[in-house]
């Protein structure tokens, strides 16, 4: 039985019941009305577009999920929404952690906790066997620390990610250099504030212990060049906040760098090559990182006709490589990359002679730690 305080009740909603029906609809309206944008720079991913239609898609239920998926990739003002949720969990629910990542000061920290063992055992037993075919007499190991380490790790809730470099330290037959201490405080300018890579900086420290680890004298003699002051990265999306200003890339130049060429291989057969290290179209892309050696390639090939000596390097990495390898081209003939999360060992040890060259190990705790094909 309705009663005047039920019809009352439901009276007193009906406005709100309103507001929220014409904020829902309006906002799907005005999304479908809108341009459709192609990417997400804040999430760095391309986005969804309208659908084809057709019967068959009607039927099975697939144009109904991607019309879903349409609208809420094209929502108007998503940017600003994924800002003010990530505002108001860090600032009014005191929450540290927003989608895997700190924001501490004016620079984003990822959440490294859980050392997986079994991911780490296998990476030392995999380096070994590759040391074993290379059959190089010169194999180096490093490890990259991701900022993370820089944080007090009681209070973010982290791991050390010493103990992932000292059990490969200790299980790998590689000679063992170590790069860990560059994640410490005051240090901050070795990384982006808004992408876990490091920065050239960074990369010019990393690159000055190891060129003495191979018997090199550093060189330190650069000119610097902003290629884009405007770089979000990775972590940058994550956050989704105000507090933190995007990055410039910085491109280092000398006599020895701006004589290099860079070759990147998809196949024996197929290869694009530029007489730069730098692939400056990259710096527009999503990820303005790639202006580094063009990005994620299986197998990049840099070519150093100034070099002083005949020494030849081989790198198995993953991407922090390629803003570093240039600096170790410097003091060799050829340095070549190979990506084993894209080529198979097998393949390299079958059409490539290793055993003259000097070999590095270099991969990141990161992907180490998370990445089962890391050495595939």
């Amino acid at each position: 039985m309705i009663t005047p305080l039920t019809t009352q009740l439901k009276t007193r909603h009906l406005p709100t019941a309103f507001v929220f029906l014409v904020f829902v609809f309006g906002m799907a309206a005005l999304s479908v009305l809108n341009d459709a944008a192609d990417v997400s720079t804040l999430e760095r991913r391309e986005l969804s577009q309208s659908p084809s239609v057709s019967f068959e898609r009607v039927v099975d239920g697939d144009f109904t999920e991607d019309y879903a998926e349409f609208l809420q990739d094209q929502m108007v003002f998503r940017d600003e929404f994924r800002f003010a949720k990530s505002f108001v969990e860090r600032q009014v629910l005191r929450r540290s952690e927003n989608n895997g990542v700190y924001v501490v000061g004016d620079r984003i920290y990822d959440k490294f906790y859980g050392i997986e063992d079994h991911f780490i055992d296998r990476a030392a037993r995999l380096i070994n066997e590759i040391t074993k075919d290379t059959r190089s007499a010169n194999v180096l190991l490093s490890i990259i620390p991701t900022k993370a380490q820089m944080l007090d790790r009681n209070k973010y809730l982290l791991s050390d990610q010493n103990e992932l470099a000292d059990t490969l330290k200790e299980n790998t037959e590689a000679v063992y250099v170590d790069l860990m201490g560059l994640a410490k405080a005051g240090n901050e300018r070795f990384y982006y504030a808004s992408d876990p890579h490091w920065t050239t900086q960074g990369a010019i420290a990393a690159y000055e212990i190891l060129a003495g680890a191979l018997g090199f004298q550093p060189v330190r003699d650069y000119e610097f060049e902003a290629v884009t002051d405007s770089f979000v990265g990775s972590d940058w999306g994550k956050a989704a906040s105000w507090s933190i200003d995007k990055d410039t890339i910085y491109l280092a130049h000398n006599d020895l760098l701006d004589g290099m060429s860079a070759c990147r291989f998809e196949s024996p057969e197929t290869s694009t090559c530029i007489d730069s290290v730098y692939f400056r179209d990259r710096g527009d892309d999503l990820d303005p990182y790639d202006v580094f050696l063009g990005g994620l390639s299986p197998i990049i090939a840099i070519e150093n006709p100034l070099a002083e000596t005949d020494r030849e390097l081989v790198i198995f990495k993953d991407s922090y490589a390629h803003s570093l390898a240039p600096f170790l081209a410097q003091h060799f003939k050829t340095v070549t990359l190979f990506d084993l999360r894209f080529v198979r060992r097998q393949f390299i040890l079958d059409n490539f002679d290793l055993s003259q060259k000097d070999v590095l190990f270099l991969y990141g705790t990161s992907v180490l730690n998370t990445d089962p094909q890391i050495l595939n």
